[in-house]
């Protein structure tokens, strides 16, 4: 979890083992490099925690907001009446409710999504597959970057095991071609644990796609991976889930809320996911991840570029700007296709 991530949160699970990431391995072609993270002045430290924790301290400062939690599975969604009828199902059997507005924040396979629009295509979607490595962690995050298919490989730890996993788009790869990669990295570099399998899909819009993403409409509106709010190059998801939450919290007090919803979303997220998939085009390139590799192994300058992105610091909206400055004239030359490409893009305030 990005330290912005938690400063839109305000706080992290009290009482959770999370792991503070003090370091990050970048390696491509044989050739790898090491760099420290450190946390901005006044930010929060890049940290993981178990998914479980992270969703319970979220859960429960909504509850303390004044949220009530209906422990069941949603089985359908209906207009009715100008609102809203949502039918759920528990132990007890089916129940009903009915609500004026329907926010959609159920991730990448949405139920919500399939009712007010459709589903994902195939060529918006990433794989992300790989192992649990139970018994085995550490401090430091590990990104290998990949040729075939394009995409990279990671090593994140938790208080008690590493999650080891590679991901790339779901138009070119499977999970039978992804997994073997991690088992090899596993075998390499953290041999001894106990694997556990898991495997999910992300959103991972291209700029066509963003274009016509409908993030809201009359009465309804979808958040987080619902909406394709994830970074394209990183597939990191949990900062824009947060504050597109945030978005809509504040438009559901106004008038017009979903229009408003869907202005805040994009003049600000899914203009920083437009330049990031803009970019995306050339970042997996082999001679754009040769030079980069090069760059980290003898500029301090961007290093610095370097963490602040895996820290979620660094928005794409100056990182052009910020590449020029380090002088770096391989990846100038990179750039100078996507200062043509973002003629286009809209200018944030």
């Amino acid at each position: 979890v990005s330290g912005r991530a938690l400063a839109i949160v305000g706080s992290a699970p009290a009482g959770t083992a999370g792991v503070r990431i003090e370091s990050a391995t970048f390696a491509y072609d044989g050739r790898r490099v090491e760099l420290p993270l450190m946390a901005s002045k006044g930010r929060m430290p890049l940290s993981v925690f178990a998914r479980r924790d992270f969703d319970l301290h979220l859960v429960e400062r909504a509850r303390a907001a004044g949220a009530t939690l209906i422990e069941e599975r949603v089985v359908e969604v209906s207009r009715s009446d100008g609102g809203w009828t949502v039918v759920s199902r528990g132990p007890a059997g089916e129940s009903t409710l009915r609500a004026q507005s329907l926010v959609g924040a159920d991730g990448a396979n949405s139920f919500v999504r399939r009712r007010v629009g459709q589903a994902f295509h195939r060529e918006d979607l990433s794989i992300a597959c790989g192992y649990f490595v139970r018994g085995v962690t550490a401090t430091r995050i590990n990104i290998e970057f990949e040729d075939a298919p394009e995409g990279y490989l990671w090593s994140f730890p938790r208080p008690d095991h590493l999650a080891v996993g590679i991901c790339a788009q779901a138009d070119v790869a499977t999970v039978d071609t992804l997994r073997p990669i991690a088992e090899r990295w596993i075998h390499q570099n953290a041999p001894g644990g106990t694997l556990e399998r898991y495997s999910w899909p992300i959103p991972s819009l291209g700029v066509a796609a963003l274009a016509r993403e409908r993030p809201a409409e009359d009465s309804w509106m979808l958040i987080g991976d619902a909406a394709g709010l994830v970074d394209p190059i990183t597939r990191e998801g949990i900062y824009f889930a947060l504050e597109s939450a945030d978005a809509a919290a504040a438009s559901l007090r106004e008038s017009n809320s979903s229009q408003r919803y869907a202005a805040r979303l994009r003049d600000t997220i899914y203009a920083e996911l437009t330049m990031a998939a803009r970019i995306k085009a050339r970042f997996y390139r082999p001679v754009f991840m040769r030079q980069l590799i090069s760059a980290l192994q003898r500029s301090e300058k961007i290093r610095a570029v370097m963490a602040d992105l895996v820290a979620g610091e660094q928005p794409y909206s100056s990182l052009r700007s910020r590449l020029l400055r380090t002088m770096e004239l391989g990846l100038m030359l990179e750039l100078i296709g996507l200062k043509r490409e973002s003629a286009s893009l809209p200018h944030l305030t």
